[in-house]
């Protein structure tokens, strides 16, 4: 048995039994609940309109505890593998997470918007805009909190959302999944073999999951040409690509807020010089294009 690496959430095993069969033990605490309890939801729901999420075995509490156990998909986070794959593979990856998220979107309509564990809600938020400024909110105070920095970056992402604010109010709340990043996107061989970690569906604009995969590509010194093959396969508009350069700064500002936290870890997470130097650079590149 041995912990995963990838994750800042949970407490998550790779397990291989007395017989060989290879697992996943996901364990949370209390708190955790009702992500647990969502992602027995999700996997029943999207597991049978063909979203490649692993097989759900078991779910329950333990002392307290929330724990679910998954088969192991075979591969490892995209993240771990990006480096060494060709351009091919990285647009056949694109692909193929592009058609999950369209079948995650034919979900009916939400009653409102944000991230939530059951298809019913209850939604968070209202309109877009407010999952947008509640992110911004986050972020500006956990950068109070961990006292590692001050929220100057927070401030110019905020007064740059205003020029968005018209397009805000177009989205429809449309299902998405917000984390199919650099992990949970599971791969082996050069493709995908499943997504992992589906605790709660977004409901709102799907770009948002494009700008994160971008922000951590760029956070980890990477290229991030898959994105730009997801964005090609979606044909976006002038205004789309200029939102997503607007998202990729929010979310450098919800990875830069993370620094002096520990969430899972033994630790905190240190102010890394490279990680900072690599968010700023694309936070003050992407404000630029905006």
């Amino acid at each position: 048995m041995a912990r995963f690496a990838m994750g800042i959430a949970h407490y998550v095993y790779d397990v291989v039994t007395s017989s060989g069969r290879c697992l996943v033990v996901r364990i949370g605490t209390p708190a955790d609940t009702a992500h647990f309890a969502g992602a027995a939801y999700w996997s029943n729901l999207l597991r049978p309109l063909g979203v490649p999420l692993p097989t759900l075995l078991q779910a329950g509490t333990h002392a307290g505890m929330p724990y679910i156990v998954i088969e192991r998909l075979p591969g490892t986070d995209l993240g771990l593998v990006y480096g060494e794959l060709t351009t091919d593979e990285k647009r056949g990856i694109a692909a193929e997470v592009a058609r999950i998220q369209s079948t995650v979107r034919r979900l009916p309509e939400g009653r409102g918007y944000g991230f939530v564990h059951h298809q019913g809600g209850p939604f968070p938020h209202r309109t877009w805009a407010g999952v947008v400024h509640a992110s911004l909110a986050r972020s500006r105070a956990w950068i109070d909190a961990a006292q590692l920095l001050d929220t100057d970056f927070v401030d110019r992402v905020e007064r740059r959302a205003e020029r968005f604010d018209r397009y805000f109010a177009t989205i429809p709340p449309r299902a998405f999944l917000d984390d199919t990043t650099t992990k949970n996107v599971i791969v082996h061989h050069g493709r995908v073999s499943g997504i992992v970690d589906v605790d709660v569906v977004c409901f709102g604009d799907p770009l948002f999951a494009l700008a994160l995969t971008r922000t951590a590509l760029l956070n980890d010194g990477q290229i991030p040409d898959y994105v730009d093959y997801w964005c090609d396969l979606l044909d976006l508009t002038a205004e789309q690509r200029g939102v997503l350069q607007f998202y990729t700064t929010l979310f450098c500002v919800v990875l830069l807020s993370e620094f002096g936290h520990r969430f899972n870890r033994k630790r905190a997470l240190p102010l890394d010089a490279v990680r900072l130097s690599r968010l700023t650079a694309a936070l003050d590149a992407h404000l630029a294009e905006t």
